[in-house]
C-alpha cells in the first residue's frame, strides 16, 4: 500500500488526460501573453488608436476575463466540460483572428470581446478537469505543474516566437495566437475524455439552463441570504441589520445629494504656443527608431503631442524638432528657445484636486501641496464668471499652471460636482436583493410555482431608474444594470440550505482575504515597470551577462530592461516549481498559503533596501517563490473542498481573486506611487506599505484558518 502511495505521486502517474489538459493550458497561454506582449503598442502604433482608447479596451477586457469564469464553471457542471472546451477554442481561434485582419476601433475592440468570452470559457474547465482528476494525495504536485505550464507558455512565447514574427508584420503574431488556440480543437474533439463526475444523490435533480446559469450567483449572495435567515430568526438581529442599513442609507444619500467627489480627471498641462496647445511627454525608451514622435491629436492642427526619445546629441535633436514642428501651419514661426522651454517642462504635469468647504476668507483658496500638485478649496461663489476669471489669473501666477484656460476650469468644475453613486447603489442593491429573498420565501409558502412575472417587471423598472440618475458614465450605467440583473437569480436558487450558504460565505471571504497577495502580484505590471525604469541602473548586470554571452561567441549588446521583470518572475517558477510542489505536497493547504504569502511579502520588502540592481532582482526572486509556494496550493486547497457535483463553478469563482486584486492593486499602486515616489521621492515608503499589506493579508489567512478553517478535513 505505502509503494502504490507513493506511485500515485509520481509525475509519470498521472492519466492521459492531466498531460493533455497541461498541453492545453501551455498553448492558450502562449498565445494570450504573445498578443499581450505587443498589443498595445500595435493599437497605437500600427492601427493609430488613442491611448486612452486602448485603455478602455484593456480595462474592458481584463475584468471580463477574471468575472465569466462563474458563469462558464456552472456551465460547464452542467452541459460537460468537453463541449464548453469546444466553445472556448472556437471563440478564443475566431477572436484573435478577427482581432488580427481589423483595422477599425469598433471591429477590433469586437473581436478582442470575443477572445475575452474565450478566454473566460476556457479558465474553469482546465482546472475543474485537474481538480476531478486528482485526489489529497497528488493534487498539490498537479496543480503545481498546471502552474508550471503556464509560466513557462508566458515564458516561451513572448521571448522567441514574438520577436521572429514581428520582423514580418505584428498582425502575425495575433495570426499566430488564432492558430494555437484553434488548433487545439483537434485534440479536444479527437482526445478529451469527460472527466468522472460524482452520481447524483438519491434527492437531486438535474436542473435546467435557467436553474443552473441562477445557481452560478448563488456563491455571490451567499452573505445576503445569512443575513436574510439570521433577522428571521430573531427581532433583535432584525433591529441591528435594518437600523443599520437605514443609517448607512441615509448617509449615501445625503452624500450623493450633498458631497461632490474629487475629480479623477487631472489636466496635464500643455505649454500653449499662439492658438494652439502642445502636450509634451518624455520616455526613456531606449529601443525608439527616432529621437522623437509628433503625432496631430486635433485635425485642425490646434492639438499636437510630443514624445521625446533622450537624444544623444541634444543640438541636432532640437534642431531637427524645429523642423518638424515648423510643418504644421500654426507652429511656422516656432523658435529654438521655445522647444527649450517645451523640454524643460517636458515632464511636468500639475494636478488639480477641487473640493467644496463650508468654512473659509473670499471665494476659493489655492493650496500648493508639492511642485506640480495643487488643490483649489472653493467656498460657493455666486458671481461664477467673476469668481473663474479671479480663480484663473492666480493660477497663472504659478509657472506650472501658465496653460491653464477657461476650458479647463470648465471641465473640472463639471467633474467636481459629480456626485459619489457607488455606496448609495451598494446599500440598495442589498435592500433590493433581501426584498427578493423575503418576497419568494412568503409566495413559496403559498405556492411553490408561483408566478414571478411582477418581481421581474420591478426589477426591470429599477434599472430603468439608473439611465435618469445625473453623474453617471454610461459605462458605469451599464455595469450598475447588468448587476441587478443578478438579483433576479434569487428568485429561483434553493434558499433552505443554510449549511451550505455558510460554506459559500466562508469561501467567498477566503478569496476576498487572499486576494491581498494579488494586490502586491499586480504590483509587477505597474509600479515595479516605473521604479524600475527611474530608479534601477541595470549596467552591471548587463556587464555580466555579455561577458558570459562573448564566452559562447556571441555579442549581442544585451541590456536590461523593464519587460525582463516578468522574464525573471516566470523564468524562476519554471526553474523551481516542481521543486516547491514536491516539497509542500504533503503540508496542509492554509499554513502553507500563509508561508507562500509571507514569502513573497519579504521579496516586497527587500525592493526597500536599496535601487541596486542585484538587490532588486533577489526581491523578485523572493517574491517568485512565494508565489509558487502559495498558489497552486490555493487552486488545490478550492479543488479538495469544492462540492463534487459543482468543481468547475467553484473553480470559476476562485479567478474573483484577479478581479478585486487587479482591479483594487491597479488603483492603490498608481496612486501610491505618484505620492510618495514621484510627489515625495520615497520609493522606499512605498514598498514597506505594499510590504504591511502583505502582512495583513497574512494576519487575515491566520484568523481565518483558527475559527473558519475547515474542521471536516485535516488533511487539507
Amino acid at each position: 500500500m505505502e509503494t502504490s502511495a507513493k506511485a500515485k505521486k509520481s509525475i509519470f502517474n498521472f492519466p492521459g488526460l492531466f498531460w493533455l489538459v497541461i498541453i492545453f493550458e501551455f498553448f492558450e497561454r502562449g498565445a494570450y501573453y504573445g498578443m499581450m506582449s505587443i498589443l498595445s503598442v500595435y493599437l497605437t502604433d500600427h492601427l493609430h488608436f488613442a491611448k486612452e482608447s486602448v485603455g478602455l479596451i484593456k480595462g474592458t477586457i481584463q475584468p471580463l476575463l477574471y468575472f465569466l469564469p462563474i458563469i462558464s464553471g456552472a456551465l460547464a457542471d452542467r452541459f460537460g466540460y468537453r463541449r464548453m472546451l469546444m466553445i472556448a477554442f472556437s471563440l478564443l481561434g475566431l477572436g484573435y483572428f478577427l482581432t488580427s485582419q481589423a483595422t477599425d476601433y469598433a471591429l477590433v475592440f469586437g473581436a478582442l470581446v470575443v477572445m475575452g468570452f474565450g478566454a473566460g470559457t476556457f479558465k474553469p474547465i482546465i482546472s475543474g478537469t485537474i481538480a476531478r482528476i486528482t485526489d489529497e494525495k497528488n493534487s498539490t504536485l498537479g496543480f503545481g505543474i498546471f502552474y508550471w505550464s503556464i509560466n513557462l507558455g508566458a515564458f516561451l512565447f513572448p521571448l522567441i516566437l514574438v520577436p521572429i514574427l514581428k520582423k514580418m508584420d505584428w498582425s502575425y503574431v495575433i495570426i499566430a495566437s488564432a492558430i494555437c488556440t484553434a488548433s487545439m480543437l483537434i485534440p479536444t474533439i479527437f482526445f478529451y475524455k469527460e472527466p468522472v463526475k460524482s452520481a447524483l444523490q438519491p434527492h437531486q435533480k438535474p436542473v435546467n439552463l435557467i436553474q443552473t446559469l441562477a445557481n452560478a450567483f448563488e456563491i455571490i449572495y451567499s452573505p445576503v441570504v445569512l443575513i436574510y435567515n439570521s433577522f428571521r430568526r430573531s427581532r433583535t438581529v432584525k433591529v441591528i441589520i435594518f437600523g443599520g442599513l437605514g443609517i448607512l442609507l441615509i448617509y449615501s444619500l445625503f452624500t450623493y445629494l450633498q458631497t461632490p467627489v474629487v475629480s479623477e480627471k487631472y489636466p496635464v498641462v500643455g505649454i500653449p504656443y499662439k492658438d494652439a496647445i502642445l502636450l509634451v511627454k518624455v520616455d526613456r525608451n531606449m529601443l525608439a527608431p527616432e529621437n522623437f514622435q509628433l503625432k496631430l491629436l486635433r485635425s485642425d492642427s490646434t492639438r499636437i503631442a510630443l514624445t521625446v526619445y533622450k537624444p544623444d546629441r541634444i543640438d541636432e535633436f532640437l534642431t531637427a524638432l524645429q523642423d518638424s514642428l515648423r510643418r504644421f501651419p500654426l507652429f511656422t514661426s516656432i523658435e529654438r528657445k521655445d522647444i527649450e522651454s517645451f523640454l524643460h517642462q517636458a515632464d511636468q504635469k500639475v494636478e488639480l484636486i477641487l473640493e467644496k468647504s463650508g468654512d473659509g476668507i473670499g471665494n476659493y483658496k489655492v493650496v500648493q501641496e508639492s511642485n506640480n500638485r495643487f488643490r483649489i478649496l472653493f467656498y460657493q461663489p455666486t458671481l461664477f464668471h467673476q469668481f473663474q476669471a479671479e480663480l484663473l489669473a492666480e493660477l497663472h501666477t504659478f509657472p506650472l499652471l501658465a496653460g491653464i484656460t477657461n476650458d479647463h476650469l470648465q471641465k473640472l468644475f463639471e467633474a467636481s460636482h459629480s456626485r459619489s453613486f457607488f455606496l448609495l447603489y451598494l446599500i440598495v442593491l442589498l435592500l433590493i436583493a433581501l426584498a427578493i429573498i423575503g418576497y419568494s420565501h412568503s409566495r413559496n409558502k403559498k405556492s411553490p410555482t408561483s408566478n414571478y412575472t411582477l418581481p421581474f417587471f420591478i426589477i426591470a423598472g429599477i434599472g430603468l431608474i439608473l439611465w435618469f440618475i445625473p453623474g453617471l458614465s454610461v459605462l458605469g450605467r451599464v455595469i450598475s444594470y447588468i448587476i441587478l440583473i443578478t438579483t433576479t437569480a434569487l428568485f429561483i436558487i434553493d434558499k433552505s440550505d443554510t449549511a451550505k450558504f455558510k460554506d459559500h460565505a466562508k469561501f467567498l471571504l477566503m478569496i476576498f482575504l487572499y486576494s491581498g497577495f494579488w494586490i502586491l502580484y499586480f504590483q509587477m505590471f505597474d509600479s515595479v515597470l516605473w521604479y524600475v525604469q527611474a530608479y534601477v541602473d541595470g549596467s552591471s548586470v548587463n556587464r555580466v551577462v555579455n561577458q558570459f554571452l562573448e564566452w559562447f561567441g556571441f555579442r549581442l549588446n544585451w541590456f536590461f530592461d523593464i519587460e525582463h521583470v516578468t522574464v525573471i518572475n516566470a523564468g524562476t517558477i519554471i526553474l523551481l516549481q516542481l521543486l516547491i510542489s514536491n516539497l509542500v505536497k504533503s503540508k496542509k493547504a492554509l499554513p502553507t498559503m500563509i508561508s507562500g504569502i509571507g514569502i513573497a511579502t519579504l521579496g516586497m520588502a527587500i525592493l526597500a533596501i536599496s535601487s541596486n540592481i542585484w538587490i532588486f532582482i533577489i526581491g523578485i526572486i523572493m517574491f517568485s517563490i512565494g508565489e509558487m509556494t502559495a498558489h497552486p496550493k490555493f487552486i488545490s486547497y478550492v479543488g479538495l473542498t469544492a462540492p463534487a457535483d459543482r468543481k468547475a463553478m467553484y473553480m470559476g469563482y476562485l479567478f474573483l481573486y484577479g478581479v478585486f486584486g487587479s482591479s483594487i492593486g491597479g488603483i492603490m499602486g498608481a496612486r501610491l506611487y505618484v505620492h510618495f515616489v514621484d510627489n515625495l521621492n520615497q520609493p522606499k515608503t512605498l514598498w514597506l506599505i505594499f510590504s504591511l499589506i502583505g502582512i495583513i493579508t497574512i494576519v487575515a489567512l491566520l484568523l481565518y484558518n483558527k475559527f473558519l478553517g475547515s474542521k471536516e478535513r485535516k488533511d487539507i
